[in-house]
């Protein structure tokens, strides 16, 4: 499994508004998963998000490219940043 935190850097929790979903790649295909809109399916694998203490969490529960797990990534925490203007660091954890 790979796993990643999204950490913010400039303050405690990302503002993010209600209803509001950055856990979308913006250049990788996926398909939704989850009632809730908590995860995604990319080429077979499940990738879930997770509100922790720390962070966000993305986990790829499957197999995956380590490249593309790391774009997806990379694309995720883009997209916080732009909908939230602040500032975050990507923390790869596994």
């Amino acid at each position: 499994m790979i796993e990643f935190l999204v950490k913010r850097t400039d303050g405690d929790w990302f503002d993010l508004q209600a209803g509001s979903n950055p856990y979308r790649p913006k250049t990788v295909p996926y398909e939704p998963l989850g009632k809730d809109g908590s995860g995604i399916l990319i080429e077979g694998c499940e990738v879930w998000f997770s509100f922790e203490d720390p962070g966000i969490q993305i986990s790829f529960d499957g197999d995956i490219a380590e490249n593309l797990a790391e774009r997806v990534a990379s694309e995720v925490l883009d997209r916080i940043r732009e909908m939230t203007g602040q500032q975050a660091e990507l923390i790869r954890i596994t």
